[in-house]
């Protein structure tokens, strides 16, 4: 096993001690500092600025400027309490952050697919808080997650047993972690997946996402398609002044589970679009969700 370099394990310590200190911070107090950060960040002549201002101009070419400045000024925001929030998520009690959801919508379709002895594949946004949505749904039955270890190899531990502590068997992204979480959705157990994530080259298909050809990922689809799971989109909405977070789920659209994987991917792509169009400040607009190119030869879409 490859050991820590020197730099890494300091990177993880300040991380670690940061996180720890925020978690004793009132959740009000780090929605404000976000939104102080989050203004300046904008103000800055930033790459997150300049990614985002070119994603919210290539979606929302009819909304007026000034809006879309106003959006990519409060997505910057909302990010940045994601990454202050880490310090609740990482180190607080899991009581203390189930505490916090205030209302759960769509309860009722995940009862149902238990009902009928299906498995649940949630498919998840970058929307929202993430991190509390995954807390939440594992300890609605058992749940099995794809997870690669960070970068910074200090952080594996925490993170790791965060995600696991409310019930989630993680499982690594190979071959082998697919038949795992296949058996599990066959069994009537339950995952989650990030949807919108550029996928590796040999994993995905072109699909729009707000009329755009994004690069969508094809193993959720095939694990609809071979499972029989019922798939449905998810967030976790993070509400004003610190006073919680409200739980979405929606059935996605039909043809998530045909066969034709450009047709699924368009399906999946449309599910996610309508969640973000619900609570577009809160998407992580900030990623190169187009990075990618149906034709090589064309100019880079961030260029």
């Amino acid at each position: 096993m490859q050991e820590a370099r020197p730099i890494d394990t300091f990177t993880s310590l300040l991380i670690k001690g940061s996180l720890r200190i925020l978690s004793w911070i009132p959740l009000s107090a780090l929605h404000l500092m976000a939104e102080g950060l989050g203004a300046l960040v904008y103000l800055l002549p930033t790459g997150t600025r300049r990614i985002t201002l070119i994603n919210l101009a290539r979606v929302f070419p009819d909304m007026p400027a000034s809006q879309r400045r106003h959006l990519a000024r409060r997505s910057i925001q909302e990010t940045i309490k994601t990454g202050l929030e880490l310090g609740h998520v990482w180190y607080g009690s899991l009581e203390n952050i189930l505490g916090r959801i205030v209302q759960v919508t769509g309860r009722e379709y995940i009862d149902q697919a238990r009902a009928d002895g299906k498995g649940v594949i949630y498919a998840a946004p970058h929307l929202g808080s993430w991190e509390v949505l995954g807390m939440y749904v594992s300890t609605l039955a058992p749940i099995t997650t794809l997870y690669k270890p960070p970068k910074i190899k200090g952080l594996n531990q925490i993170i790791a047993a965060s995600r696991a502590r409310a019930g989630a068997e993680l499982v690594a992204t190979d071959r082998h972690g697919v038949v795992r979480l296949t058996r599990a959705l066959l069994q009537g157990g339950s995952t989650g997946i990030l949807p919108d994530q550029q996928p590796r080259a040999a994993g995905g298909v072109f699909a729009p996402f707000f009329g755009i050809p994004a690069y969508t990922m094809t193993l959720l689809p095939k694990l609809a398609t071979k499972t029989g799971a019922v798939v449905l989109l998810a967030y976790a909405e993070r509400l004003p002044r610190g006073r919680g977070y409200r739980i979405v789920f929606r059935p996605a659209d039909d043809g998530i589970d045909d066969t034709d994987l450009g047709r699924a991917a368009t399906a999946l792509n449309h599910s996610v679009e309508q969640c973000v169009r619900a609570l577009p400040e809160q998407y992580q607009w900030e990623y190169k969700r187009f990075r990618k190119r149906p034709d090589d030869s064309e100019p880079g879409f961030y260029d």
